[in-house]
């Protein structure tokens, strides 16, 4: 049984806005959500060689993905109600194109394994069954828009989902945007409410801190999972990006890690090697990352006799000492609001000693960018 007139005139308007939707939503998918993403695997692809142009990307895989629907329509004549079907292979290889592994940022091979094939499995059976089906007449525009809607929402959602969506991978290499441009304090905007983290970002974050002077304010401010070797770069993530150690000592004037050297050593041997605040700051912030108290106190006494502002976290650790060693406790005038802070840390604690999962979340909350929080927990 054959299409009316009417339902031909239909079938182009339907293609129109069946290939305007899939191509809006290809470009900002790619160009606002995948494009860090893969710049990042670009440089890794090519060690550093070329540089992505994330709006020519997301333009030029668009169109190779509207060529290839329309190319593969050709044979499979998905038309009318079922027009949006035909762009299965095309969404098939958008999602594939952005599933990359954390990582590496490269492709694992296994999703094209298992997705291709069923993929084309799954075409070819759809393909089958709408020749077997026999056409309806007498349906308004309505009916022909609603099924391809409906199947443009679930492909576009299932695209999203195969696809690398970790947050921190995309947040790590808007931070090496901004890093490689000097914009730090744009780096420490990156992700400032999300608690998702890798060990490049956390380097990254603690490199702005301390290009921008607040890393003894705002240290604890950002998830620390690493000790003090997140305030070198490439310590934990062997296979991370290509952007990598060159570009990111670059800023630290160039002077790398030895072989084998932790974030403790590297920060102590630079402290010594240079007269720079950066060093001292990245020194003494490792003393606080390895819950190192009577070492920082070592350094940081001094402090307490001069007429310089003593950073917050260095008044935390100061306050802690003291309970800890009271027999050589530092003499100091702390910041009556954080003593107070601290007496109610204390007190949340006492409140919840028979339950240490209510009080390490309810520490959390509260105090969880403090040193106290971080040294307990």
């Amino acid at each position: 049984m054959g299409y009316t007139s009417k339902r031909t005139k239909y079938d182009g308007s339907i293609r129109i806005l069946c290939a305007v939707l899939f191509a809006v939503f290809s470009f900002i998918y790619i160009y606002v959500f995948q494009g860090e993403l893969l710049a990042l695997m670009q440089d890794n692809l090519s060690k550093g060689v070329t540089e992505s142009n994330t709006f020519v990307t997301a333009l030029l895989f668009t169109l190779l993905l509207l060529l290839l629907q329309w190319g593969i329509n050709r044979v499979s004549k998905l038309h009318g109600r079922w027009e949006a079907l035909s762009y299965i292979p095309s969404c098939t290889l958008l999602a594939l194109f952005t599933d990359v592994n954390d990582g590496t940022m490269l492709y694992s091979g296994e999703s094209w394994l298992w997705g291709v094939p069923l993929c084309t499995i799954l075409y070819i059976g759809i393909v089958w069954l709408n020749r077997m089906t026999v056409s309806v007449r007498r349906l308004n525009f309505y009916g022909f828009l609603w099924p391809n809607l409906l199947t443009f929402s679930l492909l576009f959602v299932l695209t999203a989902q195969i696809s690398n969506h970790a947050p921190a991978p995309h947040m790590e290499l808007a931070a090496w945007k901004y890093t490689h441009d000097e914009k730090f304090e744009k780096v420490l905007e990156v992700g400032r409410r999300s608690d998702d983290y890798n060990a490049e970002l956390t380097a990254l974050r603690n490199l702005a801190m301390a290009k921008t002077g607040t890393l003894p304010e705002r240290l604890f401010h950002y998830p620390q999972h690493y000790g003090a070797d997140g305030l070198v770069y490439n310590r934990h993530n062997k296979q991370s990006s290509a952007y990598g150690a060159s570009e990111f000592y670059h800023h630290l004037g160039g002077n790398m890690p030895y072989g084998g050297e932790n974030g403790r050593a590297y920060a102590r041997r630079m402290a010594m090697k240079n007269d720079s605040a950066i060093y001292r700051d990245l020194y003494l912030a490792a003393l606080l990352l390895d819950k190192d108290l009577p070492a920082f106190m070592k350094e940081t006494a001094p402090l307490a006799i001069s007429d310089t502002h003593v950073p917050t976290h260095y008044q935390e650790a100061w306050l802690l000492y003291n309970e800890q060693y009271p027999e050589s406790a530092l003499s100091f005038a702390p910041d009556s609001a954080i003593v107070a802070r601290f007496e109610e840390y204390r007190s949340l604690q006492s409140e919840h000693e028979d339950n240490a999962i209510v009080a390490e979340n309810l520490c959390r909350r509260k105090f969880g960018k403090t040193f106290w929080c971080y040294y307990d927990f």
